[in-house]
């Protein structure tokens, strides 16, 4: 067994964990090297310092310590007075801190101590300051830790090793593993080289020196001969003091709305299984956690746990909630910290068929439809107790994914802020028949007039084609016609008709008019900050050059050269680390506006959003919606949200003419079916009602746009 086993934790805190029992004891059991810097010297420290040292000193792993006197203000004065020398201050303040044991765990615990002291696999040294103006205290706490596959974990916090330190006080640690990622590995390192100056006295502004030998002596007659080597097993079975809190738990600073508790009763309520259709922003991942701990306290725990979802950055958000709900998750995706995830799995798999130990795995949908993850899926029975999580649920309904639903995990839980699929009935129904009924409805209405999401105010831009680019668009839409077919009344565009539907979709994206309005209207936000644009994934020409360049790559340009703003493309091309740096820059006010194209449709929480320009949109309601969502999200100084809409014309309104409306409806019903759902809920609906009656009039067609949308939905076949 390997660090790797283990699951640790990003961090520990009191509140919520239990120091020693949750980190320290499963670690130095593995441990076959331990480096401590652990404040003051005592031999209460000396005591709770060997709290998971018995099975370290059995495989003769190495233990270096490094800790401070505790001097008091008269020692330093005197030293600094002259009065006494430093060694004679450090060796009687060490010499009070040296304690008889108050009882037979103490005694046998200073046994093991001093026992790996005289073996020579433990030793101590001192710290202390030395400046000009005299003597003063070190007083920091840094660990690394290594086991024999050369894994290493570092920490740093407020921990002391001290009886206070790991009962009684409030501390918290945060750590650090080799194996996670680059930069974690990194912080390992740094610790390693800061330990390796100190105990070699290399640190500036500190002295580091042999423990007195004088002490050392003293501390040798609690040497006691044989060691217990049970000890750790013996005094937790015996008195509880390091008992385990639950593994699956809900956060204290964690509480559940009214609305939330309906969707866990719901849950429950319906056989643990069911589709939570909540708005983006309203909390859909935490009703999902809490339904997790639900069940995993009615099975006592015995629970394994799949969350997927689409992305690899979602993955990275949904461990950052998991870890302080439950266990340390498994993560399984193409570029997972853990390399060999796909055995860890299999061992975790292998733990819970054998002993029920519980476990979370969260992966993506690529990767859970994987024949390295199907081949660990199937091996579970309908018995034994397994819950999956699917975020952004709607994606397993397409046909590939909704094959792979297993039919052998009975707990199951769907969200998504649109689970009915555009245009796809079929791809629906799978859903339903497979996750359930809908446990609770929670739409962006209700969410915002429950103050969950923000309000906002929507701004509908009109963008009219240029001539080229309307007769190229006119010319798609002739070809497109000759790849309609009709299959049991309903109308279907075959496969190559489907690529010049999105080459019509594309060009419709990238209008040349877009980016020149874009800038016109972001003057009057030059000093402000939290913008965000959305950008179509089309490539199109440069302004100034004529080449080829992405849209996105035009338009963050363009914004930062004519409008002198701080700017940061925010898309796949970046690494998870780059992309939490810009979250962070962006929410400090460092960048003012951050560009993107889809990786914030789903899941990306970035609520301090305060100004969002939509330069292209595709007519799947299930995108623009849940764009809407999740730039409504709360955040502390945004009292509302403004929304501004490219509206893709193809012709300039005054220029419509008798008949046009044939040739432009496709593209004219998407866009007026857009406007109205998002002015549905804005403050300011009237301004877009206005728009619309005058798109109407101008080609002289008067209609319901909610049933006129119904009926082309009927009409066409996904």
């Amino acid at each position: 067994m390997s660090f790797v086993d283990l699951n640790v934790q990003f961090s520990y805190r009191s509140d919520v964990d239990d120091i020693a029992t949750d980190f320290l004891v499963p670690v130095l059991s593995e441990s076959i090297s331990y480096k401590r810097s652990v404040g003051y010297f005592s031999t209460s420290s000396l005591i709770s310092l060997s709290v998971g040292l018995c099975k370290m000193a059995q495989n003769g792993g190495k233990v270096e310590i490094i800790c401070s006197p505790q001097l008091s203000k008269e020692d330093i004065e005197a030293v600094n007075l002259g009065y006494k020398t430093r060694e004679k201050a450090i060796t009687e303040a060490l010499a009070l801190s040296i304690a008889e044991p108050k009882d037979y765990y103490e005694s046998e615990r200073l046994n093991l101590i001093v026992t790996m002291i005289a073996m020579g696999i433990l030793d101590i040294k001192i710290a202390f300051m030395e400046t000009d103006t005299g003597i003063n205290i070190y007083h920091e706490k840094i660990a690394l830790f290594e086991d024999n596959y050369g894994n290493k974990i570092g920490f740093n916090g407020s921990l002391n090793e001290s009886e206070n330190g790991l009962k009684n006080n409030f501390e918290s640690i945060d750590t650090y593993c080799s194996w996670k990622n680059e930069s974690e590995e990194k912080r390992v390192e740094r610790i390693e080289e800061n330990f390796g100056k100190l105990w070699n006295d290399k640190t500036k502004k500190l002295r580091i020196v042999p423990f007195p030998k004088i002490l050392l002596d003293k501390l040798m007659t609690f040497k006691k001969g044989q060691v217990n080597f049970e000890l750790d097993n013996e005094q937790y079975s015996n008195n509880g003091i390091l008992k385990k809190d639950s593994i699956f738990h809900v956060p204290e600073n964690v509480t559940l709305r009214e609305y939330q508790k309906d969707a866990v009763s719901g849950w429950i309520n319906q056989n643990y299984q069911g589709i939570f259709s909540m708005s983006t922003g309203s909390g859909k991942s935490y009703t999902a956690l809490a339904c997790m701990v639900d069940l995993a306290r009615k099975l006592e725990e015995k629970l394994a746990v799949f969350i997927v979802c689409p992305y690899i950055h979602l993955v990275g958000q949904w461990e950052e909630d998991e870890v302080n709900w439950a266990c340390t998750p498994i993560i399984a995706h193409s570029k997972s910290p853990d390399k060999n995830w796909e055995q860890t799995l299999i061992k975790a798999y292998k733990r819970f068929r054998n002993s029920e130990k519980p476990f979370v795995c969260i992966t993506t949908n690529d990767t859970f439809a994987s024949e390295k993850m199907q081949n660990i899926i199937t091996r579970f029975n309908e018995e034994q107790n397994v819950l999956l999580i699917v975020d952004e649920a709607h994606n397993f309904g397409s046909k590939r994914l909704s094959e792979l639903l297993p039919e052998n995990i009975k707990y199951r839980i769907a969200l998504s802020a649109t689970i009915k699929r555009h245009m796809d009935k079929q791809g629906t129904d799978k859903l339903f028949n497979y996750f359930g009924n809908e446990c609770i409805v929670y739409d962006l209405e209700r969410a915002i007039k429950d103050g969950a999401l923000c309000k906002y105010k929507y701004y509908p831009i009109p963008v009219v084609l240029e001539m080229d680019e309307l007769e190229e668009y006119s010319e798609l839409t002739e070809k497109i016609k000759k790849f309609v077919i009709e299959e049991n009344g309903k109308i279907k565009i075959s496969e190559d008709g489907k690529l010049l539907v999105f080459k019509r979709s594309r060009l419709l994206a990238k209008a040349r008019q877009k980016i020149p309005t874009l800038l016109k209207l972001m003057e009057k936000y030059k000093d402000d900050n939290s913008i965000l644009v959305y950008s179509g994934a089309s490539t199109m020409e440069k302004s100034e050059t004529g080449e080829l360049t992405k849209m996105i790559d035009e338009v963050t340009d363009s914004i930062k050269k004519s409008l002198d703003m701080r700017v940061h493309k925010f898309t796949a091309e970046e690494t998870l680390d780059e992309r939490q740096e810009i979250k962070h820059y962006f929410e400090k006010g460092l960048y003012q506006v951050i560009t993107a194209i889809k990786c914030l449709d789903e899941g990306v929480n970035i609520p301090e959003i305060k100004t969002a320009f939509i330069m292209s949109s595709s007519r799947n309601p299930k995108e623009f919606i849940q764009r809407r969502g999740r730039l409504l999200r709360r955040s502390k100084n945004k009292k509302y949200a403004e929304i501004y809409d490219f509206i893709t014309l193809p012709r300039d309104l005054s220029d419509v003419v008798y008949g046009d409306y044939e040739s432009d409806r496709t593209i004219i019903l998407g866009e007026l079916f857009r406007m109205n759902e998002f002015a549905k809920l804005a403050e300011n609906r009237n301004k877009t009602e206005v728009l619309i009656t005058e798109i109407m009039n101008s080609y002289g067609v008067f209609f319901d746009i909610d049933e006129e949308n119904k009926k082309m939905e009927e009409y066409y076949d996904g």
